[in-house]
C-alpha cells in the first residue's frame, strides 16, 4: 500500500483518511476496534478537519475600522465646533470654547490619525479630562453635552470591537499551524496503513488489507495534480 501522502492535496488526503476509518470500522473488521493507531488516525483527521476551513485571522477588521471612522468623526466634529466658538467675539461663553479647545491641543489635535493603540490612549485621556465637573458645565453651556457623550461611547465601542479582535487574531496565532497538522495526520495514517500491511498475512486482517489497498491504489492512480494542491491555510 505505497503512497506518497506528501503529494497529496489536503482535500484528497482528508478524503483517503476518511475512507480508510470508515473501511476500517465496517462490523466485520474487529480486530482493528479500537485499535490505538486507528483511534490515533480517526482523532488527528478530526483536528485536521477544524483546521483545514479555519480562519487565519478574525475577520473584524473592517467593523473595526468603521468603529475608528465614528470616533473620528466625533472626534473632529466636536474639536471644529468648539475652534468656531473660539472665534465667535462675544460669545457668552467663548472663554468655555477656548478652555476646552486648549485641552484638545494639549492632548493633540491630529490624534485621529495616530494608529489605533496611540489613538486610544490619547483619547482616554482627552474624555477623562473633559470629564472633570468643570469642564462639564462648559460643555453644557456651548450645548456640547450630547456630541462629547456621543465621542465617549463612541470610543467604548471601538475598544470593544479592537479588543475582541485582539482576543480572537490572538487565539487564530495560537493554534497549531495546518501544515503541522497535516504531518501529523500523514503520520497516523502512514503508521496505521503500515500496522495493516504487516499483518497482512493473519487470517484476521487479510481483508481488511485487499479492501485498504483498493482505496489507497483509487488514490494513487488519480488524475490529481499534485501542483495545483488546495493547500489549507496557515498562520502568518
Amino acid at each position: 500500500m505505497k503512497i506518497r501522502l506528501s503529494r497529496l492535496s489536503n482535500s484528497i488526503l482528508s478524503a483517503l483518511a476518511n475512507r480508510v476509518i470508515n473501511t476500517s470500522k465496517h462490523p466485520e473488521y474487529t480486530v482493528v476496534n479500537n485499535h490505538p493507531l486507528l483511534v490515533t488516525l480517526e482523532a488527528e483527521h478530526n483536528g485536521f478537519i477544524l483546521v483545514f476551513g479555519k480562519q487565519t485571522f478574525s475577520g473584524l477588521g473592517q467593523t473595526v475600522e468603521n468603529a475608528d471612522i465614528t470616533r473620528d468623526a466625533l472626534f473632529s466634529g466636536m474639536k471644529t465646533i468648539l475652534l468656531g466658538y473660539t472665534k465667535t467675539t462675544g460669545h457668552e461663553f467663548q472663554q468655555d470654547a477656548i478652555d476646552l479647545f486648549t485641552i484638545f491641543e494639549n492632548r493633540g489635535l491630529g490624534i485621529n490619525l495616530y494608529s489605533y493603540a496611540d489613538e486610544s490612549t490619547e483619547m482616554e485621556k482627552l474624555i477623562v479630562d473633559i470629564s472633570k465637573p468643570e469642564n462639564l458645565l462648559k460643555l453644557e453651556h456651548l450645548h456640547l453635552t450630547d456630541l462629547f457623550g456621543m465621542m465617549k461611547t463612541a470610543q467604548t465601542d471601538f475598544e470593544s470591537i479592537y479588543a475582541l479582535q485582539t482576543k480572537t487574531n490572538t487565539g487564530l496565532r495560537q493554534m497549531q499551524s495546518a501544515s503541522s497538522i497535516r504531518r501529523n495526520l500523514e503520520t497516523a495514517l502512514h503508521n496505521y496503513l503500515n500496522i495493516v500491511e504487516a499483518m497482512k498475512h493473519i487470517s484476521c486482517w487479510e481483508t481488511l488489507h485487499t479492501e485498504l489497498s483498493e482505496v489507497v491504489k483509487a488514490v494513487r492512480n488519480s488524475k490529481q495534480d499534485p501542483t495545483k494542491e488546495d493547500t489549507a491555510p496557515t498562520e502568518n
